[in-house]
């Protein structure tokens, strides 16, 4: 039997430069929504309460936030991208493109329209 794939374990098979981003970011979804939970579901790290809410993924040159229903949510400064039905996404491509206070609103954002709250 194969080993599960952990959170952990994904972060280690990046470059350093985007292992730093995903850690950062990992770092920053977990002290938004302390209870939310993390695993690995098609290949990357999801983050679920509720529902899916966000996750992050590996991309040529940056990081991926996405968000499941990311259409939803406010968009400060046009940093979210994408046109589907729901969801949306946030390129990092250095350390200096994550606004720590507003990602952090923007995930707790997310889990609100999960639960309604």
């Amino acid at each position: 039997m194969a080993d599960k794939k952990t959170v952990d374990s994904w972060m280690e098979e990046l470059d350093p430069p985007l292992r730093d981003i995903a850690q950062t970011l990992r770092w920053l979804v977990l002290q938004a929504v302390p209870d939310i939970s993390e695993s690995v579901k098609w290949g990357t790290p999801n983050y679920a309460k509720s529902g899916n809410v966000c996750y992050l993924a590996a991309n040529n040159g940056y990081i991926n936030l996405g968000f499941f229903n990311g259409a939803g949510l406010k968009n400060p400064d046009g940093l979210i991208e994408g046109t589907g039905a729901k969801m949306r996404h946030i390129k990092v491509k250095r350390l200096e493109d994550i606004w720590p206070d507003v990602f952090a609103s923007l995930v707790q954002e997310a889990v609100q329209l999960n639960t309604g709250k």
